[in-house]
């Protein structure tokens, strides 16, 4: 029984017969003691719990209750959070279980393993299915490190396995996964997998546009111009007209027009025409010369030429000019040595008068100085 602030106990004092609202004070007393009481629970409750804390399921898994966990959680907590292992906890798995935890095993939460799910011996029996499911349903047999390591859940050793089939892999066949290929791995289906290039690179032949592999015809025999290593980087050995030089980096289309690979031209000037146009040192048409290019200019640059001067003239020293510095009237069987070389016309006069035959000319002058030379 409950006692009234004056100390008798509650329900005790009979109503006062004058008293027009005999109720009152009791209701007013027990009232009182409600609020007293509500009071007083809720400050035990806020002095003797721990607020409610987060628990980081991403990274520790499910939160699962500690049944079979010892009592004392400062063991591995610290006070004020539960997803926080104290500074100084250490597990030794291998001394305490005999079973020691490898790769990715190694940085695995605990509960990962450890839960409500049952006791843990009870999976461990059932080797790597005990935790991953299989996605090959069984078919494959249950010892997953024929395949799998505890590093990462990635196949390893596929390409040894590969050497050995009709299909080894290399460049980027060897980073691709299975199902890539094989599109029934996930039930260990393996067999029967085609080894043409164009049954796994369709969509790579439809898009193809220089040249249109479809509209040539040009679509089972891949590897004359593509290898494993990438498919855009693609070359064409070009048996009959090796491509050499700058040609090597040229798009298809630069030669092949239209997309006709048929008859196309050999010889340069087919190509150079508009080069051969804008020549002005020298200016090769007003010069006479020919459209057999590669007299002067190889696959290498298009710039300088590299016409052979030959023994008779070689252009060494200062002589290492460009064209019209000598041949200054734009033809090229003609030549100047006279504007060049500072003699004058009475100097060298006096100086050839013993010199049979001697005429002030650059005809003359290169007739007796083949070289430039005494």
């Amino acid at each position: 029984m409950i006692a009234m602030p004056d100390g008798e106990p509650c329900g005790s004092r009979s109503p006062d017969p004058a008293d027009p609202h005999p109720l009152r004070p009791r209701i007013r007393a027990r009232g009182g003691l409600v609020a007293l009481a509500i009071a007083l629970l809720v400050a035990c409750h806020s002095i003797g719990t721990v607020p409610r804390q987060a628990w980081n399921e991403r990274r520790f898994g499910p939160l699962v209750p500690h049944h079979t966990f010892p009592s004392d959680c400062s063991l591995c907590h610290v006070p004020e959070r539960w997803d926080v292992l104290k500074p100084g906890f250490a597990f030794d798995h291998l001394a305490q279980t005999g079973v020691a935890l490898e790769g990715a095993h190694a940085t695995a939460a605990c509960l990962r393993c450890h839960n409500d799910r049952g006791p843990v011996r009870e999976f461990a029996v059932r080797g790597c299915g005990g935790c991953h499911v299989d996605p090959h349903e069984a078919t494959l047999g249950a010892d997953c490190t024929q395949c799998h390591d505890t590093t990462t859940w990635q196949p390893t050793g596929r390409i040894a396995e590969h050497a050995r089939t009709r299909f080894p892999l290399s460049g980027a066949h060897a980073a691709a996964a299975c199902d890539r290929c094989h599109e029934q791995a996930r039930v260990g289906r393996f067999v029967g997998a085609s080894i043409e290039c164009v049954d796994c690179h369709q969509d790579d032949l439809a898009a193809a546009s220089d040249p249109d592999h479809a509209a040539l015809g040009d679509v089972r025999s891949c590897q004359r111009c593509h290898s494993p290593t990438a498919w855009s980087a693609a070359h064409y050995s070009h048996p009959s007209w090796p491509l050499q030089g700058r040609h090597r980096a040229a798009a298809c289309a630069d030669c092949h027009a239209g997309g006709i690979y048929s008859g196309t031209p050999r010889d340069c000037f087919s190509c150079h025409a508009a080069d051969y146009a804008a020549t002005s040192d020298p200016d090769h048409a007003a010069a006479g010369f020919g459209t057999t290019c590669e007299d002067c200019h190889t696959p290498i640059g298009w710039g300088r030429g590299g016409f052979d001067h030959g023994s008779a003239f070689p252009l060494t020293g200062p002589h290492a000019l460009n064209c019209s510095d000598c041949h200054t009237t734009g033809t090229y069987p003609t030549f100047s040595c006279t504007h060049c070389h500072a003699h004058s016309k009475p100097e060298m006069d006096d100086e050839h008068d013993d010199v049979g035959g001697y005429s002030w000319s650059s005809p003359q002058c290169y007739a007796c100085h083949p070289r430039g030379k005494e």
